[in-house]
């Protein structure tokens, strides 16, 4: 008997139903959602969602939601994808993705794009639509919900849905589109990924029909063939509309109805072919997937039939005590990951499925190069140990806190959720036998669930999830001698060993809890306007608060303290900045491991570890209105006792071992990288050497934070739903009880000037990738200037959306050179006279030379002539839309409020951005182009496969 069927057995849904309150399970399920084909089910659905079935068969679901203000997201589901397709028309899903953006029946050509641009949209087949093995989503963000932009949202849907005209012409302009694409993605991740189906499940279509295509077929298939698969396929009973946003909801289902009603099928319709079928009575079998550029890493699964059962009460109560089984195995590979030289870099426990052929269990790690094998170990011991002994109470009881917690917070902060996410919710249950449900009932099915929740019913869940056929055990290195049978040999010995029983522990007191005598207040104003609270304590310690509704339950705060890259003067300190990121968590505290931590902070929200800028050590994260004494507390312990234990070497050369490869392998990466450097020359431009990032001294970098505070100015910003009495009560608790700091920041005035390179000349800068021989990357980076003149760095924004509609017009459309032109442009605060804007493609290096010079002549379009009205208005307008919208966003505010007193002639920025924003004419921004894009001022590089 599975522990699904015995739960179903110890436990009555309809007792949990009526302690809860809810409806009889027979009466749960009513209404719309029936029009889905969901089958009735004792869950109740959220009531809030509206749920409907067109009489063509098309569904859709609707939903009223204020966050952010005045927008809404729109998504159409698709229930097609790769794995319909037959041999001859592999990658053709996705390329009708692309198609969609491509001309129809009301739309010409060319015209979709610009128009959603000018309504302030930010579009594109690249970001507002996805292909995968079973489903096409295309998704649309309105910046505001006037009847103009939601009209035309659906209109231009609706064109997608039914209209796409495939002309032959505008196939043949895509093909070379998605090739690109095909270029771009084919990196060893993906040939991982490929590797592992073929391993878990060979033979099924999820082998065989990978969503990016063969080449073959995207070059070669006529318009026909294309026009014919979405005829097929898009049929409105395969498609789900969701509608997410601050509206009417029976205004905005009247307008889908209008819309979408007399939509009818044309010809025949497809059908989905059989997935194949996994072999559930293998033996012991072994893989390896090894490439220089992969993170090493071990994983066992173990493969059981596929069920899709109807969303209930009793298959919550399996999911839950299965996420508590992970939780508290995920606890333990932590621990071993944490320890002092430990060879691998985490790991975990889950449940997954391939979708129609088969349910797996999975035990996987990620190792330090060269260590696949004892990470192998590590893995098979301790799942045979959790088997053999079970977890313990303790265990447990951190579980449980943790999920109690979250579920709460979850309910509290219901509101923050974002248009987007609850659209994206909708769509991951558009074809499943599944339920969106409310955050506050999804808790209180929790608290009715908990005295099944026992120690006995997780162990039993754990070994359930373990207890059909024998394990399929896979490794990937960058370097593996013997293969396959060197991985048996190391998962036999280590399956030979006896495992002990695990240790129990227990939290200890937290050390940080007491800073002394609370910190009293010598000035606290109010910025009326901005409404910001700035307030600042007896030790010069400031901090700004802004009180908002826009996420209720949350908080966002940003402590930034005197120092950063500017106070190591005797280490790199771009690799000091990067071991602190990826370190200084797993270091932990001068009393307390990261270990201890975790436990100490149980059910907490609360975020750890530091960041280095170039003028400031911080701390920054999420928490809430009940979690802001604790967060404060451990912001200051690691600003001002942060430990850097050896453990955080271990962690910091894993963490180096699993991306250094990945990076050398993506041009893309390798341009980011190495930017700077064309322009400006010093240490805090060059990207660090790896020889660099592994000599980082972790003694001297410790007392080089350590020194910076023992009197480095701090200035804290706190954002949220917080009452801002409360917050100032938790900093005079901990920061606010200090001793006596700096009240400026250190202006380190001589190392904000920089020495450029000298660009007079015409030479290429060239660098390599270790990826794949057909990718090349092609760019042009020009110095403009710092951020101190306000106007102009409005100016450089609107001058690189420019660049970009033109990259994209002739890269992408006319030349079908990229799958997406890589555009930025940054003005430095930190820097005299830094800046820049880039653009670069990654190409088929065939293509190198007109590339290089399509870029060049774009530059000179810029400078030479001044862009249309119609053109700055297309670029233009997604940004103020963007503006309008960061207005009710907490991570705008706190960016603003971080740093209100220390900057506060910045704050005019954001009383005068959208004027500044409009005031722009052609004129002068092609005026803008002809100081900054000249070839004067310009680096150009080109990046190639290493030779081997």
């Amino acid at each position: 008997m599975t522990i699904r069927r015995a739960l179903s057995a110890s436990i009555s849904t309809a007792t949990l139903a009526l302690t809860l309150g809810l409806a009889a399970p027979a009466m749960a399920q009513q209404g719309p959602v029936e029009g889905w084909g969901v089958e009735a089910s004792d869950i109740v659905p959220d009531p809030a969602v509206t749920y409907g079935t067109l009489e063509n068969g098309m569904k859709y679901a609707i939903m009223q939601n204020d966050t952010p203000d005045g927008a809404a997201s729109f998504r159409m589901h698709v229930d097609f994808g790769s794995t319909a397709e037959a041999e001859n028309e592999q990658g053709l899903a996705h390329f009708i993705e692309h198609m969609a953006f491509n001309g129809s029946t009301n739309v010409p050509e060319g015209e979709m794009i610009p128009l959603l641009e000018r309504l302030g949209l930010s579009f594109g087949a690249d970001t507002n639509a996805y292909t995968s093995f079973d489903e096409t989503v295309y998704m649309l963000e309105a910046p505001n919900v006037d009847d103009e932009t939601v009209d035309t949202s659906l209109f231009l849907m609706r064109e997608a849905a039914s209209e796409l005209t495939f002309d032959p012409e505008a196939v043949d302009r895509e093909r070379e589109i998605l090739v690109s694409e095909r270029r771009v993605r084919d990196t060893a991740g993906l040939r991982n990924f490929r590797d592992l189906f073929d391993f878990r499940v060979p033979g099924t279509r999820y082998v065989s029909r990978f969503p990016i295509g063969l080449d073959s077929v995207l070059r070669e298939a006529p318009a026909e063939r294309l026009r014919d698969l979405y005829y097929r396929f898009y049929r409105p009973e395969n498609v789900t509309f969701i509608a997410v946003g601050d509206f009417d909801v029976a205004e905005m289902e009247a307008k889908i109805r209008d819309r979408f009603a007399d939509w009818q099928p044309r010809g025949d319709a497809g059908t989905q072919p059989s997935l194949g079928t996994a072999n559930f009575d293998r033996e012991t079998e072994f893989d390896t997937f090894v490439d220089p550029t992969i993170g090493e890493g071990a994983a066992i699964y173990q493969l059981r039939p596929y069920t899709d059962p109807v969303d209930s009460v009793a298959e919550r109560m399996s999911g839950q005590l299965e996420n508590l089984a992970t939780i508290i195995f995920d606890r333990r590979m932590t621990r071993i990951a944490n320890a002092e030289d430990s060879p691998i870099l985490g790991g975990g426990f889950g449940i997954g499925t391939d979708d129609d052929v088969a349910e797996y269990s999975a035990i996987s790690v990620s190792t330090r190069d060269g260590a696949w094998d004892q990470g192998l170990a590590i893995a098979e011991q301790e799942l045979r140990r959790a088997l053999q002994y079970g977890f313990t109470q303790n265990e447990l009881n951190y579980a449980l806190t943790q999920v109690d917690s979250a579920l709460r917070r979850s309910a509290e902060q219901a509101g923050a959720r974002t248009n987007s996410q609850l659209a994206m919710a909708l769509v991951n249950v558009a074809t499943e036998n599944d339920f969106v449900t409310d955050p506050q009932w999804r808790y209180d099915l929790f608290q009715a669930m908990r005295p099944q929740l026992t120690l006995e019913n997780v162990n039993a869940a754990f070994r359930d999830a373990w207890d059909e056929g024998q394990p399929l055990v896979r490794v990937t290195a960058k370097e593996l001698e013997g293969g396959d049978e060197a991985v048996a040999a190391v998962y036999n010995e280590s399956a030979a060993l006896a495992v002990a029983e695990p240790e129990d522990t227990a939290a200890v007191a937290f050390a940080y809890d007491d800073w002394g005598m609370p910190g009293s207040v010598i000035a606290d104003t109010m910025i009326d306007d901005l409404g910001i609270r700035t307030v600042t304590f007896a030790n010069n310690v400031r901090l700004n608060i802004k009180q908002t509704d826009f996420e209720p339950g949350r908080v966002r705060f940003s402590v930034n303290m005197d120092g950063g890259s500017f106070a190591l003067d005797d280490m790199n300190a771009a690799a000091a900045g990067i071991y602190l990121q990826l370190a200084s968590e797993v270091g932990g505290l001068g009393q307390h491991s990261s270990d201890e931590l975790t436990e100490i902070l149980a059910g907490k929200q609360v975020s750890r570890g530091i960041g280095s800028g170039t003028d400031t050590f911080s701390v920054g994260g999420t928490t809430t209105a009940d979690d802001i004494d604790t967060q404060m507390k451990v912001a200051a312990a690691y600003l001002t006792d942060i430990g850097l234990r050896p453990e955080a070497d271990a962690r910091f050369g894993a963490f180096i071992d699993t991306i250094w490869g990945q990076i050398l392998s993506q041009p893309s990466q390798v341009f980011g990288l190495r930017s700077s450097e064309q322009i400006a020359e010093g240490p805090y431009f060059a990207f660090p050497s790896r020889e660099q990032l592994d000599s980082v001294d972790r003694e001297a970098l410790k007392a080089a934070v350590l020194e910076a505070a023992t009197d480095g100015a701090i200035e804290i910003g706190i954002v949220g739903d917080i009452d801002p009495d409360a917050a100032i009560a938790a900093v005079a608790q901990s920061f606010g009880a200090l001793p006596e700091r700096q009240a400026e920041f250190t202006d380190y005035e001589e190392k904000r000037e920089v020495t450029f390179v000298d660009l007079s000349g015409d030479e290429v800068n060239e660098y390599t990738h270790t990826g794949q021989a057909d990718q090349a990357l092609i760019g042009s980076i020009w110095r403009t200037t710092d951020d101190g003149d306000f106007r102009e760095d409005v100016g450089l924004t609107l001058l690189s959306g420019l660049m970009r509609l033109k990259a994209i017009e002739t890269l992408r459309e006319e030349l079908a050179a990229t799958y997406s032109p890589l555009v930025s442009n940054s003005t430095s605060s930190d820097f005299e006279d830094l800046g820049t804007l880039s653009l670069a493609a990654v190409i088929d290096p065939a293509q190198a030379d007109d590339v290089r010079g399509i870029i060049t002549r774009l530059a000179a379009e810029l400078r030479d002539e001044a862009v249309s009205d119609d053109m700055l208005l297309r670029a233009r307008q997604p940004i103020l839309e963007n503006i309008r919208q960061s207005r009710e966003n907490n991570g705008f505010w706190l960016g603003v409020v971080n740093d209100a007193q220390s900057e506060a002639d910045r704050l005019d920025r954001v009383r005068e951005i959208e004027a500044v924003m409009n005031s722009f004419t052609p004129a002068q921004l092609q005026q803008m182009a002809q100081t900054y894009l000249v070839p004067e001022r310009r680096a150009d590089t080109r990046i190639l496969v290493a030779e081997d």
